[in-house]
């Protein structure tokens, strides 16, 4: 197993939950609306065992081989009671501290979820084929993270920026699956990760600049990183592909001034 401590995040399966908690702190005080401490929570229990059960998932299949893949297939018997353990605290969290509204919008994402997991081992060549594992962890990703900022939606605006930042996850992973497979990034996850900063850029300038900042910043990370792949191994470029989706830390304090 790899001891590389800047690895260990992406083994456990916690680097996307971070990044979901940052961005969704960026939503909340861009959006202006309310966010306790029982949703931050949530969002980062659920996220972890979306990542962490379908990496156990495919660890049982034998379909991937990257370190991660391996930890899961090494340690499957340690981490299945934390799964399970946490699954229930998530469950009874959920259950008990969430407003009826919030729960209702965590449930159906939640179901969402489980169908993307069913669906994505029983017909795993279908979907890889299709690059729709990509969309659709992209999709649910970035309504994850602005789901409790959705009450305050109100103009195209806040719609498009929730858009971009699904668009910005999907050429993450999308890189990131390309990489992994010593590929260069496809063409058309480096359009749209452009598309993103440009839109970002401009459109966003005047109604949700700190928001289209952070996801302009984060499609250029990923740019570069495509750029100077060659000089770096596929773990690095894993890392370093999340570590740039961590741009909303450049923006939280200028998110409480500017809306």
């Amino acid at each position: 197993m790899d001891s590389r401590l800047w690895l260990w995040p992406n083994l456990l399966s916690l680097d996307a939950p971070v990044v979901a908690l940052l961005w969704q702190v960026l939503f909340v005080r861009c959006f202006h609306a309310r966010l306790g401490t029982v949703p931050s929570v949530l969002l980062g229990l659920a996220v972890w065992l979306i990542y962490a059960g379908d990496r156990m998932l495919d660890a049982w299949r034998g379909s991937d081989h990257q370190p991660r893949h391996e930890f899961y297939r090494r340690y499957w018997r340690a981490v299945l009671p934390v799964w399970a353990t946490t699954l229930a605290i998530a469950g009874w969290m959920a259950w008990t501290q969430l407003s009826p509204e919030l729960f209702l919008r965590g449930t159906l994402l939640a179901s969402c979820a489980v169908l993307y997991l069913a669906a994505v081992q029983l017909v795993p060549e279908q979907w890889k084929a299709a690059g729709r594992k990509e969309a659709a962890v992209a999709v649910l990703f970035g309504l994850g993270a602005s789901l409790a900022a959705w009450p305050e939606v109100e103009t195209v605006y806040d719609i498009g920026s929730i858009l971009l930042f699904s668009c910005l996850c999907w050429a993450n992973c999308a890189a990131i699956e390309d990489w992994e497979h010593g590929r260069e990034a496809r063409t058309q996850v480096m359009v749209a990760a452009a598309i993103v900063a440009v839109t970002a850029a401009i459109l966003l300038r005047e109604y949700r600049p700190v928001l289209g900042s952070a996801e302009t910043a984060g499609a250029l990370g990923l740019v570069a990183l495509d750029r100077f792949r060659g000089r770096l191994s596929p773990s690095a470029l894993r890392v370093l592909a999340d570590a740039v989706l961590l741009t909303p830390i450049l923006f939280l304090r200028a998110a409480g001034m500017v809306v």
